[in-house]
C-alpha cells in the first residue's frame, strides 16, 4: 500500500511537470507557439517566431537579441507578453536625419562636444550608407556652409575645422529643398593626436529623427502586451490590439496601426524616443489610439500622433459632376475634382495624407473638410429647368475610404399605369385614354419624360400566335415636372396601330450621365391586354344621314337659284311692260 501510494503521488507530480514545459515546434524555419510557453533566460532569435492562435508566449525579466531580418508573428488568438523584459535589435538603426525645415526655429541641428579639447580639431561628418551631402547646406553660428565640396569624391562625407576653446558646437542642417541630411557619425580628430567616433544616435541633436534599417519585425495580429519591458529597433504593425504600461520604445517608432479594428493602448510612463519619422505612432482614420497623461513621445517636432487616409474617393451616380474639396489636410487645401466614367472623383488625387496630428505639446489637430457640388446637371435638371444643381450642396468630407454621395437627388417610381373606363376594345381609328401616375420619393426635383411601345398577339391562318414590339402613338413623348415627395397623374391617348390583343409598355427614360440608368428610378410598367380591332362602317360616320343632309343641301340650294331666276324674270317683265308703255306714250 505505501509503494503504491509514492507511485501514485510520483506519476501525479511528473503530470504536473510536464503540463509545465514549454510547448514549441518547428515548422520549417519557423519557430511555432500553440500553447503557453514562458522564456526566461536571454536568448537570441533568428529567423521567425510565429505564435498561433491559442499559443502564448510570455518573455519574463529576459533580454531577446533579434538578429538582422528575423521576425515575431502574432497570429489571432495570439497573445505575446513582455514581462520586465527587453526584444533588442542586434543592429538598430544608428543614423539620426534632419526634419527638412530651413527656419531657424525649427532647423534640425546635433551638437560637436568640443567642450574639454585642447587646441584645434576637425570634425568629418559621415552620411548615411548611399546618400550624399551635394546640395545640403551646414550653418555653424551666422555662417552657412555648402556640404557638397566634401572630402570624399561621392560627396559622401564633409570635414568642418575648429580653433583652441571653441568648445561645443551646433551644427545645423538642411537639404535641398525640403529633402533630409542623414549624419552616420561624426569623427572628431585633435591636432595634438586622437581621435574619437560618436554614432548618429548618440549626439545630442534637436528636430532630427532616426534613419536606417529597424533590424527586425513584429506583426500584430493577436495581441501584444507590454509592461515594464523595452523594444530598441524593430518595427511593430499592429492590426488587432496592443497595450503597453511603463515601457520604452526606443527607435521604434512609427508603430503603424493598420485598419478600423487596430487599437494601441499607452499607459503609464511608456515613452518613445528616436521615432524614424515625424510621429511615434501612426493610425488608420478610425483606428483606436488612447494616450496617458504620463506617456512621453520622442518630443519636438516628432508628433504623438497621425491618421491618415490613402485612396480615398467620393463616389456618385453620375459622371462629369464638378465638385470643390476645401479643408485638406494639414494646410487645409481646396481642391477642385470631377467624377470619371465611373462616378468616382478622387480626393486629393487618392494621394495618401493626414487627417490627425496629436502634436507633441498634446494639442491635436483634426481635419474638417467639406465638399462643395460646382456643377451636377443631368437631363432631369437642365439649367433652363431652374431646379438647380442636383447632390445636395455642401457636404462633410468624412474620413471613409469611399463616401456615397446619394442625397440631394430625385428618385423616380411608377404606381400605375391604367387603361381608363371598362371599354377593353377600341377600333384602330380610335384612342383609348391611359392613366399614368409616378411619385417622386427623392429630395429634388426632376423634369422628366417617358415613351410607350405597344406589344401586339395576332394570330396567322395557321392559328400561331406571333408577338410584335413597336413604338406607339401616344402623341409623343409624355412627362413634366416633378416635386421631391409628389405623386403626380398624367393622362393621354393611346392609338393601335394593327389589330389584335395588345398592352402597353410605358418607359422613363434616364439621364444618359448616370452610371447606373435606375439610380434615379425609372423603370418601366405595362396595362393589361385589351383588343384592337379593324375600323368597320359603324366605326365611322354613317351613310345614310350623310346621303340624306346632301339631298337636302341639294334642295335647299337648287330652291334657292330658281327663287333668284323667278325673281330676275319678273324685273325683266316689268322692265319690258314700262318700256311699251313709255312707247305708247
Amino acid at each position: 500500500m505505501q509503494r503504491a501510494a509514492v507511485l501514485q503521488a510520483s506519476l501525479m507530480i511528473s503530470a504536473i511537470l510536464l503540463s509545465s514545459i514549454p510547448t514549441a515546434s518547428a515548422d520549417g524555419p519557423d519557430t511555432v507557439i500553440e500553447a503557453n510557453v514562458t522564456w526566461a533566460g536571454d536568448q537570441s532569435v533568428e529567423g521567425t517566431v510565429r505564435i498561433v492562435g491559442g499559443g502564448h508566449l510570455t518573455v519574463d525579466q529576459a533580454d531577446l537579441t533579434m538578429a538582422d531580418g528575423s521576425s515575431i508573428v502574432i497570429e489571432a488568438g495570439g497573445i505575446l507578453t513582455l514581462s520586465h523584459a527587453g526584444l533588442l535589435a542586434a543592429n538598430p538603426p544608428t543614423v539620426i536625419a534632419s526634419m527638412g525645415y530651413w527656419d531657424e526655429a525649427n532647423r534640425s541641428a546635433f551638437k560637436v562636444p568640443g567642450e574639454g579639447i585642447d587646441g584645434p580639431f576637425d570634425v568629418t561628418m559621415l552620411a548615411m550608407n548611399g546618400d550624399s551631402y551635394f546640395g545640403d547646406g551646414a550653418h555653424i553660428g551666422g555662417e552657412a556652409i555648402n556640404l557638397g565640396t566634401g572630402d570624399a569624391n561621392d560627396g559622401s562625407s564633409h570635414t568642418f575645422s575648429f580653433e583652441d576653446g571653441a568648445g561645443d558646437v551646433w551644427v545645423g542642417l538642411t537639404g535641398f529643398s525640403s529633402t533630409s541630411v542623414t549624419v552616420a557619425s561624426i569623427t572628431i580628430v585633435v591636432e595634438n593626436g586622437g581621435s574619437t567616433t560618436i554614432l548618429g544616435t548618440d549626439l545630442e541633436s534637436v528636430n532630427m529623427k532616426t534613419a536606417g534599417d529597424p533590424g527586425f519585425s513584429i506583426q500584430v495580429d493577436g495581441t501584444l502586451s507590454s509592461v515594464d519591458s523595452t523594444v530598441s529597433g524593430g518595427q511593430i504593425t499592429v492590426s488587432a490590439s496592443m497595450n503597453a504600461d511603463d515601457s520604452t520604445f526606443d527607435r521604434v517608432g512609427p508603430i503603424l496601426l493598420e485598419g478600423s479594428e487596430a487599437a494601441i493602448d499607452l499607459r503609464g510612463a511608456t515613452t518613445f524616443s528616436g521615432s524614424l519619422d515625424d510621429h511615434d505612432v501612426r493610425g488608420d482614420a478610425y483606428s483606436t489610439i488612447y494616450w496617458g497623461d504620463d506617456v512621453a513621445g520622442s518630443g519636438g517636432l516628432i508628433d504623438r500622433w497621425e491618421r491618415r487616409v490613402s485612396e480615398q474617393s467620393i463616389q456618385l451616380d453620375a459622371k462629369y459632376v464638378i465638385l470643390s474639396v476645401g479643408g485638406i489636410g494639414p494646410s487645409e487645401a481646396t481642391h477642385e475634382i470631377f467624377s470619371d466614367e465611373n462616378g468616382t472623383a478622387l480626393v486629393d488625387g487618392g494621394q495618401e495624407r493626414v487627417v490627425e496630428i496629436g502634436y507633441s505639446d498634446g494639442t491635436v489637430w483634426s481635419e474638417s473638410a467639406t465638399i462643395e457640388v460646382i456643377s451636377y446637371v443631368t437631363a432631369w435638371n437642365p439649367e433652363s429647368s431652374g431646379i438647380g444643381n442636383y447632390g445636395g450642396g455642401s457636404v462633410p468630407l468624412t474620413w471613409e475610404q469611399t463616401i456615397t454621395m446619394s442625397s440631394g437627388v430625385p428618385y423616380i417610381e411608377w404606381e400605375s399605369l391604367d387603361i381608363e373606363g371598362e371599354e377593353s376594345s377600341k377600333s384602330t381609328s380610335q384612342s383609348m385614354p391611359v392613366h399614368a401616375r409616378m411619385a417622386n420619393r427623392g429630395t429634388a426635383s426632376a423634369l422628366l419624360y417617358f415613351t410607350c411601345d405597344a406589344t401586339v398577339a395576332s394570330i396567322d391562318e395557321d392559328g400561331n400566335v406571333t408577338e410584335t414590339v413597336a413604338a406607339a402613338d401616344i402623341g409623343g413623348y409624355q412627362g413634366g415636372r416633378i416635386e421631391a415627395g409628389e405623386s403626380v397623374e398624367m393622362q393621354f391617348g393611346w392609338r393601335g396601330s394593327e389589330a389584335g390583343q395588345a398592352s402597353l409598355t410605358c418607359r422613363i427614360l434616364t439621364p444618359t450621365q448616370l452610371v447606373d440608368e435606375n439610380a434615379f428610378g425609372g423603370g418601366s410598367m405595362t396595362t393589361g391586354v385589351m383588343t384592337w380591332t379593324e375600323p368597320v362602317d359603324e366605326d365611322s360616320l354613317p351613310m345614310l344621314p350623310l346621303l340624306a343632309a346632301l339631298v337636302v343641301a341639294m334642295v335647299i340650294a337648287g330652291a334657292s337659284m330658281l327663287r333668284r331666276a323667278s325673281d330676275a324674270i319678273v324685273e325683266t317683265e316689268e322692265e319690258i311692260l314700262s318700256y311699251s308703255r313709255d312707247e305708247d306714250a
